[in-house]
C-alpha cells in the first residue's frame, strides 16, 4: 500500500512537471512593457499562441489583426453576442473557457498552451499565471476615457508587430468621433444637461466615479446622477437611492449576462412596475437600451459608438446629421473588418438578431 502511493504520488510529480514543461517550464524569448500603473510586465517577443479571456479582448485583438494567434476564447464573448460569431472569423472554431465571470479554469486554461494571456483584473488569477510563467496582461477598469486608449496601447505593445500602429489608427478616429460630439455638447449651460441613470446586469447595479461612463455621459451632453458614487464598474444601489437619484433618462447595458433577466426584460419590469413610476425617466418612457453587436458598448471597442448613440438620444436637434447606421458601418469595417449592410446596421441598433 505504502510502494502504491509512493509511486501515485511520483506520477502526479511527472505529471505537473509536464505540464509545466509545456506551458510554462519553457518559457519563450521574453521582452518588457509597462502597463497604465507603470508597473513592468513581461510578455513574449512574439507572442504566438494568446488567449483571450477577458472580456473585450477578443475584439481588441482583431482590431490588433492578431485574430488569426488566438487559441482559446472565453465564453462570454460567445453566448450572448450571435453578431460576433457571424461578423469575427474564427470564433465558432475555437475552444471556449467556460463560466469565466466566476472564475478561470487555470487547468484548462494550461491545456491550450498560451504563450500570452489576456485575462480579467483578478489579481489571484494573474498571480497563479505567474507562478506557473504564463505571461499575461490582465484587464483593467479604466476611470476616464484616456486610461482605456492608454490600455489598448498596453495590449498592442503585449502583441507586437503592427499592433501599435493599429491601436494609433483607431485612438485617431476614437479622438476625432468624440471631438464632433464635444464640439457641441461642451457648449451646453448645466440647466441643458439632463440627468441620465446608466445600468449593467440589472436596474439597480450601476457605474461610480471611477468609472469611465461618468464621462461617457458627459461627453454626450448629459450628467450622471452616480458622478459622485464611490464605485466602480457594476456596483449596487437600493431601489431608493434611484427614487432620489430620479434621472430624467436611464440606459440599460449588460442585459442577460450569467443567465439573468434581459434589457428587454428589465425595461418591461420597470415600466410594469407601479413602484418605478416614480421616477421620471421611466414615467416619461425614457428608459434605453444600448445595443451590442459584437460586444457591449460600455466596455471594449464600441464604447465611442455609444458616446454617439446617447448624444443623438439626449440631444435628437443638436445631432440631426449624425447617422448612426452609417457610424456603425464605418466602424466595423475600420476595426472589424466586416462589411455591415445597412439592415445589419439598423438589427444591431434595434438589438435584434443576424
Amino acid at each position: 500500500m505504502i510502494r502504491h502511493r509512493r509511486i501515485m504520488l511520483m506520477l502526479a510529480a511527472c505529471l505537473l512537471l509536464a505540464v509545466s514543461a509545456g506551458c510554462g517550464g519553457s518559457r519563450a524569448e521574453q521582452r518588457t512593457i509597462t502597463n497604465i500603473k507603470g508597473q513592468e510586465l513581461k510578455v513574449p517577443v512574439e507572442a504566438k499562441r494568446i488567449t483571450a479571456v477577458y472580456g473585450p479582448s477578443y475584439e481588441i485583438l482583431v482590431m490588433l489583426g492578431a485574430e488569426d494567434r488566438i487559441v482559446a476564447c472565453s465564453d462570454v464573448q460567445v453566448d450572448n453576442f450571435p453578431w460576433a460569431q457571424l461578423i469575427f472569423k474564427r470564433m465558432n472554431t475555437l475552444p471556449k473557457l467556460k463560466n469565466v465571470h466566476t472564475a478561470v479554469n487555470i487547468e484548462a486554461l494550461l491545456s491550450y498552451k498560451p504563450d500570452l494571456v489576456l485575462g480579467f483584473p483578478r489579481p489571484n488569477e494573474s498571480n497563479k499565471l505567474d507562478e506557473l510563467k504564463i505571461d499575461n496582461v490582465p484587464g483593467v477598469v479604466t476611470a476616464n476615457l484616456e486610461s482605456s486608449l492608454k490600455q489598448l496601447e498596453v495590449y498592442a505593445n503585449a502583441v507586437g508587430g503592427e499592433a501599435p500602429e493599429r491601436v494609433r489608427e483607431y485612438e485617431d478616429y476614437f479622438r476625432a468621433k468624440l471631438k464632433r460630439v464635444t464640439d457641441v455638447t461642451s457648449k451646453l449651460p448645466d440647466a441643458d444637461r439632463p440627468a441620465v441613470y446608466y445600468s449593467a446586469i440589472d436596474l439597480l447595479s450601476t457605474y461610480g466615479k471611477y468609472s469611465d461612463l461618468t464621462e461617457v455621459i458627459s461627453a454626450a451632453g448629459g450628467r450622471s446622477v452616480t458622478a459622485d458614487f464611490e464605485a466602480g464598474n457594476h456596483s449596487q444601489i437600493t431601489f431608493e437611492q434611484l427614487v432620489q437619484y430620479n434621472p430624467a433618462y436611464i440606459f440599460i447595458d449588460h442585459g442577460g449576462i450569467n443567465d439573468l433577466e434581459t434589457a428587454e426584460k428589465i425595461r418591461s419590469n420597470a415600466y410594469s412596475d407601479g413602484r418605478y413610476g416614480l421616477i421620471k425617466a421611466v414615467a416619461d418612457k425614457q428608459v434605453y437600451l444600448t445595443p451590442s453587436g459584437a460586444f457591449y458598448w460600455d466596455m471594449g471597442l464600441q464604447k465611442i459608438l455609444l458616446v454617439m448613440e446617447m448624444a443623438k438620444i439626449l440631444h435628437p436637434d443638436a445631432f440631426a446629421d449624425l447617422d448612426m447606421n452609417a457610424e456603425l458601418r464605418e466602424f466595423y469595417s475600420k476595426f472589424y473588418h466586416y462589411e455591415l449592410t445597412q439592415e445589419q446596421a439598423d438589427k444591431i441598433l434595434n438589438r435584434e438578431n443576424p
